[in-house]
């Protein structure tokens, strides 16, 4: 703790205390304005702090990435195949954009790891929710996808595939459709026609 100084404080107090005690007895019908506006004043700069913290909106990718944070990744699961490429579609241009302000400011920028985790999450759910859909397809030719709305040539080429029973090109197919490895692709779709 500071020492104070106990001489310059005494000196101060005895020298203009009495002056001081003269000025608030003379003036004391002008103290109670005084501390009135002074409270006034702090008032008002508190309103501003508050006033200018609300206003602070977060930058448009930050909303973006909590929007897909908040919304759109506990939904992945329930959404359609298109929803699913719009969703990779719309990251990626966001990663190009961010790219592309990385060449401009010549910094590294932490804001595409982020991104690209997101994509890699988004891809991994396109990929299993596609394979998972082929999986139903190929126990059940007939059925009818709703998965697949607006992708219906994807059903049908695989379908045709299934009619012409040639495992190679069935596992050349769902290799390039879903990027599962080839062990599950042969087991879970028992490619062994005699």
């Amino acid at each position: 703790m500071a020492k104070i100084p106990v001489k310059l404080v005494a000196g101060l107090a005895i020298k203009h205390g009495p002056k001081v005690v003269d000025q608030i007895t003379k003036n004391a019908h002008l103290i109670k304005p005084a501390v009135d506006k002074i409270d006034q004043f702090t008032k008002k700069q508190n309103e501003r702090k508050v006033e200018k913290v609300a206003s602070r909106t977060t930058p448009y990718l930050e909303q973006h990435f909590q929007m897909y944070n908040d919304e759109i990744l506990p939904s992945l699961s329930t959404s359609q195949r298109s929803e699913l490429i719009g969703y990779k579609l719309d990251i990626k241009k966001i990663l190009e954009q961010i790219s592309a302000d990385k060449k401009k400011a010549a910094l590294p920028n932490k804001k595409s790891k982020k991104w690209e985790q997101l994509l890699l999450q988004i891809e991994g759910k396109l990929h299993a929710k596609d394979y998972e859909e082929y999986l139903k397809l190929y126990h059940n030719p007939e059925s009818e996808s709703t998965y697949f709305q607006g992708y219906e040539q994807n059903t049908a080429i695989f379908k045709k595939l299934l009619s012409e029973n040639d495992s190679d090109k069935i596992h050349e197919f769902l290799s390039n459709q879903t990027n599962m490895d080839t062990e599950d692709i042969n087991r879970d779709f028992c490619l062994d026609f005699s």
